[in-house]
């Protein structure tokens, strides 16, 4: 059996360190379970898309785990697909390559526990860009070849309900991308989705895939997806072996359950990135 932690929505920064102590009492509890490996998956930046500061803080921040890390990134890294949350901030190829320049790839691939752990950027699914190309090209190399089960990792969600939603929208892979990517899973031994993005946690199956959604370490939502997703925030722990993928959720001692609307001043902060400066105390 092996052991990976999965790490959602850090939201860290050098100018904005509203998260920072939480970052901070994550790291410390990962480091205390010594897993095999930890996947943060995605949106570890406040302003990622804008500012090579911040992607390099980040990647600085993940050296406090102990564990082999493995990271991918999220609409806050290097921009939404389109159409997006924020129109100034699609992906574009100039901002991939500051991620890729400072973690040395957008997607990845490893054994642990009889399982294929495969991880890829949702947010180049649908973006038209040269890159998303590369990127399926991959991700059909892996599932042709892979014989024992997959777990895929991605910052987005497939759907909210079901896979036939036909609503464009920031808070999932919208209808055309996710279909071309559900076509490729079927058939392939993909059993379990991960993903994070909406700072809740969820676990059902859907047509025969189980699709788990990670809580974030900085904050909650108020504006649920689901009535059975839990508003909280925290880490999950997964262990994998030939019985399956056993996932428990890990409160973390001390994490502050931030409001997201409530640190924003019910309006008065459009984004955080707007708020003024606070460095997290280092």
């Amino acid at each position: 059996m092996a052991r990976m932690i999965v790490i959602s929505d850090p939201h860290l920064s050098p100018t904005h360190g509203f998260f920072w102590e939480n970052w901070r009492r994550t790291c410390e509890a990962v480091n205390r379970m010594s897993p095999d490996a930890v996947i943060v998956s995605g949106d570890l930046c406040i302003n990622g898309p804008d500012s090579d500061a911040e992607i390099a803080f980040a990647e600085r921040a993940l050296r406090r785990l102990d564990a082999p890390v493995f990271a991918i990134p999220g609409n806050h890294d290097v921009g939404d697909e389109p159409p997006g949350q924020e129109p100034d901030q699609i992906i574009d190829s100039r901002r991939l390559e500051r991620w890729t320049a400072v973690f040395g790839g957008d997607r990845f691939a490893l054994d642990l526990g009889g399982w294929r752990v495969l991880g890829m950027n949702a947010q180049l699914l649908g973006s038209g860009l040269a890159e998303e190309s590369g990127q399926d090209a991959w991700l059909d190399r892996e599932l042709s070849r892979a014989s024992q089960p997959i777990m895929l990792v991605l910052h987005k969600p497939l759907f909210l309900q079901s896979s036939d939603e036909t609503e464009m929208t920031a808070s999932s892979l919208n209808p055309e991308p996710r279909g071309r990517l559900l076509r490729r899973l079927r058939g392939s031994p993909t059993q379990v989705v991960v993903s994070g993005h909406l700072h809740c946690h969820r676990d059902v199956v859907r047509d025969g895939l189980r699709h788990v959604w990670a809580p974030s370490t900085a904050f909650r939502l108020h504006a649920h997806v689901d009535a059975d997703a839990a508003a909280i925030v925290g880490i999950l722990s997964v262990e994998l072996d030939q019985g399956g993928a056993h996932v428990e959720v890990i409160d973390v001692p001390g994490l502050v359950p931030y409001d997201l609307a409530e640190l924003k001043g019910h309006g008065r902060y459009r984004y955080l990135r707007d708020m003024p400066a606070c460095p997290p105390p280092m």
